[in-house]
């Protein structure tokens, strides 16, 4: 294995790496109200985390994410790549290397309380099958493993690379390719792009969950992946349209909550009470508490005395007899 691929800086490549990077200069300029900045990266990350999970065979819809019950293996594996990323957002600074630590780490972490969770790189060889079960890649031998992630992080170190979307990309490919451990090494692989990111500053205010996108042409994604050794251009075409594309759509999630004439903004918990509130017409306090099983009446209690003040809701009777409805319909 060649690491890296040659792969070669075109006119097409050029012209996506502008466009995106003049949607990310024009998302960073913004200058947006708290509640539209939390609840865009609140959003950006959840989906993120859904559909890398969702690529994988996961077959949870938005919809269906309250994690009342994360213990089930599919929440657990949307929420532990959650924590992945916050480690990512913690851990890796501009101009911090890549190292096998950080890879140990973020597979540690996505593979939390799941089956095959290990602390070492796979001990057996392998294969990788497409969606008919026919094996369209033999995996390298273990005892390669250490020796070619040592070349891909030379390479995800190196300072020649000027576009860090290439790299990320060209890092990604590679480490699938390796295949270094015996499960979750697409999700890892996808958080290896976002480290390789921040690391070289990229991503600051704008995150941008692109493998919405992935999900959504997962035979393409396959199909390039499978051949991007011996077509590394077009492999990166794909990507680079990826990451375009869902630049493009986080514009158009932005633009709709300006227009938006009246618009409530709240911080997450409150903001599901309001909701919860807003689903009855009268509910008590006993009925929010149950949804909010692992929070001390305490603390929701201080959140609905923030909705009274802020005249969202109204409290009716007092002490047991306590119940709360929508004091306006916000559209």
């Amino acid at each position: 294995m060649v690491i890296p691929p040659k792969y070669k800086i075109t006119s097409q490549i050029l012209e996506l790496i502008s466009k995106i990077d003049a949607n990310l200069i024009y998302l960073s300029s913004l200058s947006l109200p708290a509640g539209i900045s939390n609840k865009i990266q609140r959003t950006s990350l959840l989906k993120s985390s859904l559909y890398s999970a969702r690529i994988e065979g996961n077959p949870l819809l938005p919809e269906q994410i309250n994690f009342s019950d994360d213990e089930k293996v599919e929440k657990k594996e949307v929420l532990n790549l959650l924590k992945a990323l916050e480690f990512i957002k913690k851990n890796i600074r501009v101009s911090s290397a890549i190292s096998s630590k950080i890879l140990f780490a973020m597979h540690s972490i996505i593979m939390t309380g799941l089956p095959d969770q290990t602390d070492n790189y796979r001990q057996e060889s392998g294969a990788i099958f497409n969606t008919a079960g026919v094996a369209v890649y033999i995996t390298p031998s273990p005892v390669k493993i250490p020796q070619l992630i040592k070349q891909l992080l030379n390479y995800c170190n190196l300072r020649e690379e000027k576009f860090p979307l290439v790299k990320a990309f060209i890092a990604h490919l590679i480490f699938e390719k390796i295949h270094p451990f015996l499960d979750g090494n697409g999700r890892v692989g996808r958080l290896l792009i976002y480290a390789i990111l921040k690391s070289k500053q990229k991503i600051n205010s704008s995150f941008i969950p692109f493998e919405e996108y992935l999900d959504k042409h997962k035979e393409e994604y396959y199909f390039h992946l499978d051949n991007g050794l011996s077509k590394p251009n077009d492999y990166l075409i794909f990507m680079l349209e990826a990451y375009l594309a869902q630049t493009n759509e986080v514009k158009l999630v932005i633009e709709e909550e300006l227009k938006k004439d009246k618009t409530i903004f709240l911080p997450p918990r409150q903001e599901e009470i309001y909701n919860i509130i807003k689903d009855h017409n009268v509910i008590s306090f006993d009925e929010i508490k149950r949804r909010f099983l692992k929070v001390p009446s305490r603390t929701l209690s201080y959140d609905l005395k923030k909705l009274i003040n802020k005249k969202l809701v109204i409290k009716i009777g007092e002490t047991k007899g306590t119940y709360y409805k929508i004091a306006v319909f916000v559209p």
